[in-house]
């Protein structure tokens, strides 16, 4: 049944592109229209050479993607990612201006068929005022060709360091410039190869955190990442421990086999691999609590826990004895903060939306990107009532492109 929604998923895809391909022709003839044969041929081309990824899932459901992604190299994978965004983004474009456009020349040809007598004169087309329009309109396939592969660009860049304040009791002296660096989503496996994942290991240690806490999917979708994943968790050096909570691609890796394994292994790499449970850190004679949280039901996962997310927050948070002392709590879908805001906890860590990756800005709490639609606790900081959240915009990526929103590391200072 997967495998018939995913290739059904390919189909529209390539739908779409064709009538993206559809629509850059008749430009380039109305542009171009001497040399228009050999542009359309050559346009042909290029696009069935980069825009294989909706071919193989029409043809192959989640298999023909898995094999795409071991039988092309990583640099035509991002070409062909890259190109596909373009491809939706321009074809979103086309839609949202020309929908308008053809309800107005519906109305207006209603409105002449309406008449008792045709018109019988027309306006002369100028012929080269429509050429340059059609040029003109082919600079807005090309910016946003070139927006994309930017966008290419900056996610594989060393991932920023946002930081943040956590105010702290005045009398917990020792606790007063503690701070915690959060990495989160990073894919093991998805256009995340060993020396990219070696930098945002060196860009985690160089912020000299005291505690380092990895907020889920570190794993992206198969066993085999495990290994990299160990070795990342071992390279990491915070001055005390490091935290991490599971997301739900390390349940996704594990789909096809039994999670003790990889729940293992994960476990002998971090200090503490919290999934319902809180630990209490000795900070001098104060300290603080450091709880995370089980992934979110989902009907596609078998998880460790059956409980539900506030049964989760409930539990672990119990687990806190209520001294004063700051409560942070991981949980990798933000969405837990829904139920975490109406709890006595300081701060949640959150990571999952990958900050959106096409940011085109900000107003107050709405970050303006496609997740906005489905989740407003997406990205940065959020505060409710005292109880605040911070979503990291992760390091790794559902596709390789992002637009004002790169990688990420987040430093938590308690002041």
């Amino acid at each position: 049944m997967v495998e018939y929604v995913f290739m059904m998923i390919g189909l529209m895809v390539t739908f779409l592109n064709v009538l993206v391909f559809l629509a850059l022709r008749r430009r380039i003839y109305a542009a171009f229209p001497k040399r228009a044969r050999p542009l359309t041929a050559a346009l042909a081309v290029a696009m069935l050479a980069l825009l294989h990824p909706g071919l193989f899932l029409m043809f192959g459901g989640t298999s023909g993607f898995q094999s795409m992604r071991t039988q092309i190299p990583e640099w035509g994978q991002i070409a062909a990612m890259t190109s596909q965004l373009a491809s939706w983004i321009y074809g979103a474009v086309l839609l949202i201006k020309g929908t308008p456009g053809a309800l107005i020349g519906a109305w207006r040809k209603l409105k002449r068929l309406s008449q008792t007598e045709p018109k019988l004169e027309r306006e002369a087309i100028d012929l080269d005022r429509r050429q340059a329009l059609a040029k003109a309109g082919l600079a807005l396939p090309v910016a946003i060709i070139a927006t994309a592969a930017g966008g290419a660009i900056a996610a594989r860049q060393t991932p920023v360091v946002n930081r943040i304040r956590l105010p702290v009791p005045r009398d917990m002296t020792n606790l007063h410039g503690l701070t915690i660096a959060q990495c989160s989503d990073i894919h093991v496996g998805s256009y995340m190869d060993a020396a990219r994942l070696d930098e945002v290991r060196d860009a985690m240690n160089s912020t000299g955190a005291d505690i380092h806490v990895v907020t889920g999917d570190l794993i992206d979708n198969h066993p085999d990442q495990l290994a990299e994943s160990m070795r990342f968790l071992k390279g990491l050096r915070p001055r005390i421990e490091t935290f991490m909570c599971v997301g739900n691609h390390e349940y996704i890796a594990a789909r096809e086999v039994d999670f003790k394994p990889i729940l293992e292994g994960l476990t002998d790499s971090v200090h503490h691999m919290l999934v319902d449970e809180a630990r209490k850190i000795s900070i001098g004679g104060d300290h603080i609590w450091i709880g995370g949280i089980d992934y979110p039901p989902q009907a596609t996962l078998a998880r460790i826990t059956d409980r539900t997310t506030r049964e989760s927050l409930d539990f672990t948070l119990a687990q806190m004895r209520d001294d004063g002392a700051p409560r942070i709590v991981l949980a990798h879908h933000p969405r837990s903060f829904v139920h975490g805001r109406e709890l006595q906890l300081d701060l949640m860590l959150s990571g999952h939306t990958h900050g959106g990756q096409l940011v085109a800005g900000r107003l107050g709490d709405f970050n303006l990107s496609p997740v906005l639609p489905f989740e407003h606790y997406h990205n940065g900081y959020y505060e409710h009532q005292g109880r605040r959240l911070y979503v990291n915009s992760g390091a790794g990526g559902w596709m390789p492109v992002r637009i004002n929103c790169p990688p990420e590391i987040t430093v938590i200072e308690l002041v």
